[in-house]
């Protein structure tokens, strides 16, 4: 019945449309030239870039209605998200189909900065505020060669907002569903290229289900000097407090009965980080640039699973060291770019469990070199070309049950790319490349928190990939294409049988993404992103099977109106396919269901106020995009996820 309702919902806007567009007119779409950072280190014109490389600006991102990035980044067709607690704490981002270690094989990166943990937690997102967000770069595909370990199925790269001009101040506030509020303010000053900004955000909320109230406070620091030479100079600091309840998963009959429900009452965590991050810029045009980043963070994190008997205590400081020269030159008349780089990343991990039954030790060095060539073999043809080698020592260390443990791993991968980007009209290219990828264990992959056994035989990922890709932004009409195939060796799992992680098998990860953005009239942008992906394994027992928690078809479609001046009203249906529960490794349980989701976003500004409200899965869909099998008990269990909720608010620029 639900899905008829969508169907009648979307016709009846397409009839609107039909009136309003009788009397519209055609109008080209007036495009800047397209620069990214992320696919090379650099401002990067997009047709020049041999991959796929998708740009969320300010604007999409306000009227996306997304209350965190993963949120926002499930409305590309590529990508999927899942949320085991509904409350945005515990959301795992998949680029290429990796599922159950989706989060160890895409980079994120703020501002070029490096966020990956060396642990199995995930990206901590409630350390990057939505609000605080000026536009998103997603490179589909690896990064090897630039940005190293976990870049095996993508690069996220998180813009914040820069120094506005002049004066400025930002104010938002919001409130709905669930008791949900959030305030957010801004205050910005620059003259002459140098200024400072700041940013506050308060975020609270009930939560869909018993158990899942959660809060978080983020507050950053820019300064930014501009010399009269040829230096510039920059600091940030970003602080982040998060305080959440676990709810936990809900077995099928416990579902059933009441999906709000949970079954543990007392887990939750809190999570503490503060980053400091240090840059000096000099450009001295014809003799290069160099940027030199000295970077600092502090994790404290508290875990209490209270229905486990575990209470976690863990203190993490990774500090940073980035070195980067780039060199526009031109070879025998063809302009050529060189980027050449040094990545220094330490790593200081301590964990505490059960006030002592489990205390640990570890550390992690990285070292790495670079170097990248664009050569532009003529006008509209580049080649790049790149290599990177990247040597990791790590140690493990503690006393687990009375008993001492100490290893040491030293190893070295080389990531490697080659590739074509032809453009054949201006912002529009078709490419082809061939990479090579890695990805290293994290510690408690090496050795389990629970036990203290290690498994020194765990050896790190490597991939090889196959891509071809088009590019097309014409009048009207943009449109991203991509397919690709990609071979994993050695992918880490963990062993049910043995209870420990393993390089259990080979896999094969083929996909082809499409995204289309298209504005036929002045007053209407349609826009949309299907994914296909046959993810699975390669050899071994479980050779031909899917690996799980990865649906083979995801898609989404959206309609932006503007019908009058200042009136902006989005819809947006989103589809997610079947896919096997998580542990699911043999393919010998039934599937997850699929679903589909509407949301709608409506906004007016009016001079320097914009009035908005929102609405996230209007037609109450239940379901659960994540979900795992237990074969020690036979039990299906899931992660419920929140049916209509509806936040409405207020911004003002001053």
């Amino acid at each position: 019945m639900k899905r008829v309702l969508m169907v009648f919902y979307l016709l009846s806007v397409f009839s609107f449309l039909g009136t309003m567009i009788a009397n519209g007119e055609e109008k080209s779409v007036p495009t800047l030239e397209e620069v990214v950072v992320t696919a090379t280190r650099y401002e990067q014109k997009v047709e020049k870039i041999p991959a796929m490389v998708t740009v969320l600006d300010k604007d999409e991102i306000e009227a996306s209605g997304a209350q965190s990035i993963p949120e926002l980044l499930q409305f590309l067709g590529g990508i999927t998200v899942r949320d085991l607690n509904g409350n945005g704490n515990n959301q795992v981002v998949d680029m290429g189909g990796f599922g159950e270690s989706a989060d160890r094989h895409v980079v994120v990166l703020i501002n070029g900065r490096r966020v990956n943990p060396i642990d199995q937690s995930g990206i901590r997102w409630t350390s990057i505020p939505i609000e605080n967000v000026e536009k998103i770069e997603i490179l589909h595909g690896s990064g090897s060669v630039l940005y190293g370990d976990n870049a095996i199925g993508g690069v996220i790269n998180i813009i914040t907002k820069r120094i506005k001009e002049d004066q400025r101040v930002d104010f938002k506030l919001l409130g709905g569903s669930l008791e949900t509020g959030k305030a957010d303010i801004e205050i910005g000053f620059n003259k002459k290229g140098s200024g400072i900004q700041m940013g506050f955000c308060q975020f609270t909320t009930d939560g869909y289900r018993e158990n899942s109230q959660a809060s978080r406070e983020n507050f950053y620091l820019m300064l930014k000097h501009k010399t009269e030479g040829p230096i510039s100079l920059s600091f940030r600091m970003d602080s982040a407090y998060a305080d959440y309840e676990l709810p936990g998963s809900l077995t099928e009959a416990q579902m059933n009965q009441d999906r709000r429900q949970s079954i543990t009452p007392n887990d939750g965590g809190e999570d503490e980080d503060i980053s400091l991050s240090v840059s000096i810029e000099a450009d001295f045009e014809e003799k290069g640039l160099f940027n030199i980043t000295l970077n600092r963070r502090d994790e404290d994190r508290r875990s209490e699973i209270i229905s486990w008997n575990s209470i976690m205590d863990f203190n993490i400081i990774t500090h940073g060291l980035v070195f980067q020269y780039i060199l526009d030159s031109f070879i025998h008349d063809h302009e050529n770019r060189l980027t050449a780089g040094i990545d220094i990343y330490g790593v200081d991990y301590e964990a505490n469990r059960n006030s002592g039954q489990g205390i640990y030790d570890h550390s992690r060095d990285t070292f790495a070199g670079y170097i990248q060539e664009e050569f532009n073999l003529s006008d509209s043809l580049v080649l790049n070309s790149g290599i990177r080698y990247e040597s990791v020592t790590t140690k493990l260390g503690g006393v687990v049950g009375g008993n001492e443990v100490g290893v040491k791993f030293d190893d070295g991968e080389w990531a490697w790319n080659v590739g074509l980007a032809y453009s054949f009209i201006k912002d529009s290219k078709i490419y082809g490349r061939i990479f090579r990828s890695f990805r290293y264990p994290v510690v408690d992959e090496y050795m389990l928190l629970f036990t203290g056994a290690v498994n020194t035989n765990l050896k790190q990922e490597t991939a090889i990939g196959y891509e071809i890709g088009l590019k097309f932004l014409k009048d009207k009409i943009r449109g991203d294409l991509r397919a690709y195939i990609l071979d994993v060796s050695d992918e880490i799992a963990w062993n049910n049988v043995t209870f420990q992680n393993e390089n259990l098998q080979d896999t094969r990860h083929t996909g082809v993404e499409l995204n289309l953005n298209i504005r036929p009239f002045n007053i209407l942008g349609i826009y949309g992103g299907i994914g296909y992906l046959n993810a699975e394994f390669d050899k071994g027992p479980n050779e031909g099977k899917r690996i799980p928690l990865v649906p083979e078809w995801k898609g989404n479609l959206g309609i932006n109106i503007f019908p009058i001046k200042g009136l902006r009203i989005k819809t947006q249906y989103s589809f997610v396919g079947k896919r096997y529960f998580g542990n699911d490794y043999g393919n010998t349980q039934k599937e997850m269901e699929s679903y589909d989701t509407l949301d709608i976003y409506l906004s007016y500004r009016l001079k320097n106020i914009e009035f908005f409200i929102n609405g996230k899965n209007i037609f109450n869909e239940k379901y659960s995009d994540y979900g795992f099998y237990s074969s020690w008990v036979n039990s299906f269990n899931y992660y419920p996820m929140p049916e209509a909720t509806f936040l409405g608010g207020i911004n003002m620029v001053f």
